[in-house]
């Protein structure tokens, strides 16, 4: 009885400990993220990436033993650090629907989400030609949690003629976030320019 009473002891302190080292977001990626974004040549980047880290770690902080949430944290920012801007915003975007989370951690989810939104806008956006503006809108706007004035500008860079194809998808995946049918409406309007007469 003894043993079995000193394994669940055991087994209790080896779960709380590697629990919360593995639930935590790992200060070498924090830092690792951080570098990167700082050494872009891009003098706001770093300030986002700041920002967003600080969003992340607040975020973190609240979930208490969601393990399984807080982990998904450090998916956000492997990705980014990996290159994979794509895959980070998505899973930006997916934290605020994790299940059994309290009306303020939602909110501060869509934070993680907004800024997550921001610093990709402005990396992968701010030297496009002729969308500076907008760029600085969005930006500015997602940062803020004000969506509304954002939309526009949204719209403005997901119709630029110049994106490649990867800054299109990344657009798309912006567009789609807030304001959700945008995507389906211009391929409906771009196929019937396709009709003679249009």
């Amino acid at each position: 009885m003894k043993k079995l009473f000193a394994a669940i002891i055991t087994a209790t302190i080896f779960y709380q400990v590697t629990g919360n080292l593995f639930a935590q977001v790992d200060d070498s990626l924090v830092s690792k993220f951080l570098a990167q974004a700082k050494s872009a040549g891009d003098s706001q980047l770093g300030g986002i990436a700041s920002e967003l880290t600080d969003k992340i770690k607040s975020f973190g902080a609240s979930l208490g033993d969601n393990a399984a949430v807080k982990g998904k944290l450090g998916e956000v920012l492997g990705s980014f650090t990996g290159g994979k801007d794509s895959a980070a915003l998505t899973s930006a975007f997916n934290l605020a629907t994790a299940a059994k989370l309290t009306p303020q951690q939602t909110d501060l989810a869509k934070q993680v989400g907004n800024v997550a939104s921001a610093y990709v806008v402005q990396k992968n956006f701010a030297s496009l030609d002729g969308a500076q503006g907008d760029v600085a809108t969005i930006v500015s706007s997602l940062r803020a949690g004000k969506i509304a004035p954002a939309i526009p500008a949204i719209k403005n860079v997901a119709g630029n003629a110049q994106l490649t194809d990867t800054q299109k998808q990344l657009i798309t995946s912006v567009a789609d976030k807030y304001a959700p049918g945008f995507q389906k409406a211009k391929n409906a309007l771009d196929s019937i320019k396709k009709f003679p007469g249009f």
